[in-house]
C-alpha cells in the first residue's frame, strides 16, 4: 500500500521515493511508489500535477488501495526518484475544497440545506444542495456566503486525523463517510469525514464568493463559487470588464448602471420606432401593391429582411390579399403567408406542403404562418405555393 504523505503534510511539494512497479495505463506510462505526495483524484477533487525525476505526472488515480501516477515517459522500478507537487494547483485546490466545506457547513446552518455532491472545475466550483431554488434569492445566498467568510477569516484550525469509537461517536458530523475513518473537523463549524487535502488553519482560504445558483434537479439547486486566489483573479477579470465596459460607454465604472440603463431605454425606444416604422412602410407598400394585382391571384413577392417579410405580408392580408412573401436573412430563407382574417385556404397547411421543398420547418395559423429553410430554394418554395393557391 502507497504511504500517503499528503494526510499528514498537505504542504508537503518535495519528497523522494522508491518506484515499486511500472506498466501502461490507457497507453500511458505508470509507476506505483512507495509513498508519494500527490493526491489522486477523488471526493470531488482533481488529482495533484507535478513531476517525477525528469518525467511529467500526468494524472494521479486511486488503483486498488495504492495511487498510481500516469507519466509522459517510464520509470525504472526499483529506482529512487524525487518527487515535487505543483504548489500552485495544490494551494488552489485546498482553498476551493476546504471553502467548500465551509460554505456547505454554512448553508446547512443557515437554511437546513445539506450538500450533495461537489465539482471543483478549473475556473469555478458547484456545490449541489438540497433546497430548492425558490427559496435562495440573492439574501439568502449572501447570508450563507458571509457565514462562511466568518469561519475563513476567524482563522480558525482545522484538523484532519482518523476519529475512531467513542471519540468519532461524538462529533457532529455533517454527512456519513463513504470510506475510511478521516474527518476534517474546524471546531464548532464543521466536522466531515473526507480524504481530500486541507489547510491547517481556515484563513488559508482567503476568501469565498458565491457566484450564482441554477436550478438542479427535482427541488435542488446548484450554487457556484470560487475561493482563495480565485477570488483575486475574478476580481481583477471583472474590473478588466468594467472598465472596457466604462470606456466604452465613456463614463466611470461606477456610473455604469445608470449609464447602463440609460443605454438600454435609449435602444429600446429606437427599436420600437424601427418597428413602427416597419409597419407603416409596409402598410403603405401593401396599399399601392394590391391597387396594381390581380384580386383573384395571391400576391408573391421577396423583400430583404425576415421582419419586414412578416409585417408586408400581414399588411397585405389587411388590405383583403393572399401574401406569399419571402426574404433571406443570416443565411436562412424565410417564408410568410397570410391570408385575410378566416377567409381562403389555410395557410398553415400551406406552409407545410412547401417546406418539403425548402427541407425547412415552421408553422402557425390558418391566418399567419412562418417558416424557414435552404435560401437556394427560396424562388422554388414561393412558385410551387402559388401554384397550388393559383394553378
Amino acid at each position: 500500500m502507497t504511504e500517503r504523505l499528503y494526510l499528514t503534510d498537505p504542504y508537503l511539494v518535495s519528497f523522494t521515493a522508491r518506484v515499486v512497479s511500472g506498466a501502461e495505463q490507457g497507453g500511458k506510462p505508470s509507476a506505483l511508489l512507495d509513498r508519494t505526495a500527490f493526491y489522486p483524484e477523488g471526493g470531488g477533487q482533481p488529482g495533484d500535477r507535478g513531476t517525477l525525476g525528469s518525467a511529467q505526472v500526468l494524472d494521479v488515480q486511486e488503483s486498488e488501495g495504492n495511487v498510481l501516477h500516469l507519466l509522459d515517459r517510464p520509470l525504472e522500478p526499483g529506482t529512487e526518484v524525487e518527487g515535487r507537487v505543483d504548489w500552485t494547483r495544490r494551494l488552489d485546490h485546498m482553498q476551493q475544497h476546504h471553502g467548500q466545506h465551509l460554505l456547505s457547513a454554512a448553508f446547512e446552518r443557515v437554511h437546513g440545506a445539506p450538500t450533495r455532491s461537489f465539482h471543483l472545475g478549473e475556473r469555478t466550483c458547484t456545490i449541489d444542495l438540497d433546497i430548492s431554488i425558490s427559496k435562495l434569492d440573492d439574501a439568502a445566498l449572501r447570508s450563507a456566503e458571509s457565514t462562511a467568510n466568518e469561519s475563513v477569516w476567524r482563522n480558525l484550525p482545522v484538523v484532519a486525523r482518523d476519529f475512531v469509537g467513542e471519540e468519532r461517536n461524538r462529533l457532529p458530523l455533517r454527512k456519513e463517510a463513504v470510506k475510511g475513518d478521516r474527518v476534517i473537523l474546524v471546531e464548532g463549524v464543521d466536522a466531515s469525514p473526507c480524504g481530500g487535502t486541507h489547510p491547517v488553519r481556515t484563513g488559508d482560504v482567503g476568501a469565498i464568493v458565491v457566484l450564482g445558483v441554477q436550478k438542479w434537479g427535482q427541488g435542488q439547486s446548484r450554487v457556484e463559487f470560487v475561493c482563495g486566489g480565485r477570488v483575486v483573479r475574478l476580481l481583477a477579470e471583472q474590473g478588466r470588464w468594467l472598465k472596457e465596459a466604462a470606456d466604452a460607454l465613456k463614463t466611470a465604472p461606477r456610473d455604469l448602471p445608470e449609464a447602463v440603463r440609460r443605454t438600454a431605454e435609449e435602444s429600446n425606444a429606437r427599436r420600437k420606432l424601427s418597428v413602427e416604422l416597419e409597419r407603416q412602410l409596409a402598410r403603405s407598400e401593401a396599399k399601392a401593391m394590391v391597387v396594381e394585382s390581380d384580386p383573384d391571384a395571391p400576391i408573391v413577392a421577396t423583400v430583404d429582411r425576415a421582419s419586414f417579410a412578416r409585417a408586408f405580408s400581414g399588411a397585405l392580408a389587411e388590405q383583403g390579399a393572399i401574401a406569399l412573401i419571402g426574404a433571406v436573412e443570416d443565411g436562412r430563407a424565410h417564408l410568410c403567408f397570410a391570408r385575410p382574417k378566416g377567409k381562403g385556404p389555410a395557410m398553415n397547411e400551406l406552409l407545410k406542403e412547401v417546406l418539403v421543398v425548402l427541407s425547412g420547418k415552421g408553422g402557425g395559423s390558418p391566418d399567419f404562418a412562418q417558416g424557414s429553410g435552404d435560401p437556394a430554394r427560396l424562388e422554388e418554395a414561393l412558385s410551387a405555393a402559388r401554384a397550388k393557391l393559383f394553378p
